[in-house]
């Protein structure tokens, strides 16, 4: 928590020290000040600001807003609640995150980037119909905390922001996918070939075993939808492959294992049969 009396400088660097790209943004009453960059920020999208450029851009503007650039560069994707409808969704439906924004609306929910592209969305369209949840990713920013609204609402930080970078889930873009646009894959093989398997076992033998924190989350869905897709296993010999792999650590269960093998029939790109 920052401090009462804090600099706008101080503000930018303690977010810099979480790894995030953070630029300035006007503060004033307009209906879009506040939320436009002053800047050409292109080249933030892509890299940390330096200390010295921190305080060119903070260090003598004494009430400014602040922007962290989503995406790749921070590690990072900003899902915005900006109803209670959506709120409550969020709750329902996506992982808790201790890195959380509270804003005019709603709230920021702050998750880790998962390593593939994941463009900007507005409005999301899911299930129960369309919500105000809006997804920043790459080549996208959201307002800080410690921000001020044209309102004056104060961009507040909620959740445990001392949580480390490991306690934030990674975020996953089927969550938030467009209902019926995917369809679910039909395995219609009972069971492979044994040969198949031990392919399929000696394939996830040549690769890193995923380590909690450390991009689990995303290994453990690739080879997922190397088995079911690429080797076309039956998901209950993927499971069991994907156990043998991941299971006996802490942080990894028989139910974690079986929600990325769903995950890999419903949202995979791997082309059928194609390792077989």
């Amino acid at each position: 928590m920052i401090p009462a009396g804090a600099t706008s400088l101080d503000h930018a660097r303690r977010l810099h020290r979480l790894g995030l790209s953070v630029i300035p943004v006007p503060r004033a009453g307009g209906r879009l000040d506040g939320k436009i960059p002053v800047l050409p920020w292109k080249e933030y999208q892509t890299r940390l600001p330096t200390d010295d450029e921190l305080v060119q851009l903070f260090g003598t503007n004494l009430a400014t807003n602040y922007a962290i650039v989503t995406g790749s560069v921070s590690d990072l994707v900003v899902v915005d609640a900006d109803s209670p409808e959506a709120r409550r969704w969020c709750v329902k439906r996506l992982p808790y995150t201790p890195w959380q924004c509270k804003t005019s609306l709603g709230y920021h929910l702050y998750y880790r980037h998962p390593g593939v592209p994941v463009r900007n969305r507005a409005r999301i369209q899911t299930q129960d119909g369309r919500l105000a949840i809006d997804v920043r990713g790459d080549g996208g920013y959201v307002i800080a905390p410690g921000s001020v609204h044209a309102s004056g609402a104060v961009y507040a930080e909620a959740g445990d922001w001392t949580a480390p970078r490991s306690d934030v889930p990674r975020f996953w873009p089927g969550w938030l996918a467009r209902p019926h646009q995917t369809p679910v894959m039909t395995v219609t093989r009972s069971r492979p070939s044994g040969g198949v398997v031990t392919r399929a076992r000696k394939y996830l033998a040549a690769i890193p075993r995923p380590e909690i924190g450390n991009g689990s989350d995303v290994a453990t869905l690739s080879a997922a939808c190397r088995l079911v897709r690429g080797f076309e296993l039956a998901p209950a010999d993927a499971e069991t492959l994907l156990w043998e792999w991941t299971g006996g650590r802490p942080g990894f269960t028989p139910d974690w294992i079986a929600a990325k093998v769903a995950h890999a029939l419903r949202y995979g790109s791997e082309p059928v049969g194609g390792l077989r």
